[in-house]
């Protein structure tokens, strides 16, 4: 293997989870910029933690951060089946906890655009790995 590249197998389960929480805070920053609305902390935090708390949660449930199932949980399938769950409850915090409206259209988009932005990361990782192996 070459030294040079960090394989799935000694990636640190906090780098995945660092990775899979910037995707949450992407998603955040250009919901924030599409509507003008500003960027700030609170404005990104309160878009950003209701999402992140549901997939912390259905990850560690679905064994998505678990060190030993990294490589399948990279997987497209295992991601959507865990990202659902983790979505609904991300809606439901916002909605009922921090008490933001439920509209249907930022569902529908934060729904999608964050599935896709956790694929590519997690395929990226894969595709990492699987060069790494060769």
């Amino acid at each position: 293997m070459n030294r040079g590249v960090v394989s799935n197998r000694t990636l640190p389960s906090i780098a995945v989870l660092a990775g899979d929480l910037a995707c949450f805070f992407i998603f955040a920053v250009v919901g924030l910029r599409s509507h003008e609305d500003g960027i700030t902390a609170s404005g990104v935090l309160r878009a950003a933690i209701p999402f992140q708390v549901g997939w912390v949660l259905f990850g560690l449930a679905f064994g998505l951060l678990r060190p030993r199932r990294r490589l399948l949980a990279s997987r497209p399938r295992p991601v959507l089946v865990a990202w659902l769950p983790a979505w609904l409850l991300g809606l439901s915090i916002r909605t009922f906890i921090l008490g933001r409206a439920f509209a249907p259209t930022f569902a529908v988009v934060a729904l999608l655009f964050n599935g896709v932005l956790l694929l590519l990361w997690r395929s990226l990782l894969l595709a990492r790995y699987e060069k790494s192996s060769d």
